[in-house]
């Protein structure tokens, strides 16, 4: 079975290459330039691009014939596909994979819309890959997404709100829009697009709501999967990431960073935690 996701996962070098798995790019513009996610530009030299324009960042989504392409190799081969996407509600990505596995009638292909992004929708893949390994078949392996993809809490928070509303993401979290500039504004991807949760006045106090967020989970299910991130917020994401190590039942499947696309939505200086119960047992 081969698994096929898109750039916006976030996944790790080291990762995508254990478990095999297939990544469609999506491509960032900024002023004149573009490239494809995770192939064309590496997370720290894209933040550092970031910081010094002036120009808003846009993105686009593959086209279904990016799709076919990918899909084509292991079609012919017999293979079956399981093609897990970033939330239709954030991008038309789901759209496009699907329009793709109209072109191969009768072929092993499952579609899932994930109802993720970044950290949260590699945790899904991972989860599927390690499920595939064990010899389950592609149905049960999409059900396995269909039903775990939900379940995955996502948590994250910005430097600034303007990414996300320039880009069209903001969601229910415009309510946070012309609030205090020193404001925190926590966040959470809920039923598959941005909502807002809490505006956090100090750093040490959104490190610890984090914290209080997963020994609530940890509490709730004694077992959990997570992964975190940033982008160019490392000093920080570290001081997180001691903490949330010292809550009995964590398990961390990777520290990551935010590639291009979810960075250019969500901004430089951004914190994402994802996390939910240890399925892999």
């Amino acid at each position: 079975m081969k698994i096929i996701t898109d750039s916006t996962a976030d996944l790790p070098k080291e990762l995508i290459i254990k478990h095999n798995i297939g990544i469609v790019p999506l491509t960032i513009h900024l002023g004149d330039r573009s490239w494809k996610d995770y192939y064309d530009v590496e997370p720290d030299e894209y933040y550092r691009l970031l910081r010094k324009t002036t120009a808003h960042p846009t993105t686009s989504q593959p086209t279904p014939q990016h799709f076919i392409d990918a899909y084509s190799p292991f079609v012919e081969k017999g293979e079956s596909i399981l093609s897990i996407h970033l939330s239709s509600k954030l991008s038309g990505v789901f759209q496009s994979a699907l329009l793709a596995r109209s072109h191969f009638p009768g072929a092993m292909i499952e579609v899932v819309d994930s109802l993720q992004a970044s950290f949260a929708l590699s945790i899904l893949v991972i989860i599927c890959a390690e499920t595939a390994n064990r010899g389950a078949s592609l149905s049960e392996v999409a059900h396995v997404a269909r039903e775990i993809g939900p379940q995955i809490e996502t948590y994250f928070s910005v430097d600034s709100l303007e990414y996300l509303h320039r880009g069209g993401r903001i969601g229910k979290a415009q309510v946070f829009l012309g609030t205090l500039m020193k404001i925190k504004p926590l966040l959470k991807v809920m039923n598959g697009e941005v909502q807002p949760i809490e505006k956090i006045r100090t750093s040490e106090r959104l490190l610890n709501r984090f914290v209080e967020l997963v020994e609530l989970a940890a509490q709730e299910h004694s077992q959990l999967l997570m992964a975190v991130g940033e982008s160019d917020n490392a000093e920080v994401m570290t001081d997180l990431l001691g903490r949330l190590e010292r809550i009995p039942g964590i398990s961390l499947m990777f520290r990551g960073k935010l590639g291009g696309v979810i960075t250019s939505h969500a901004g430089p200086g951004a914190l994402g935690i994802a996390y939910v119960k240890n399925v892999l047992k």
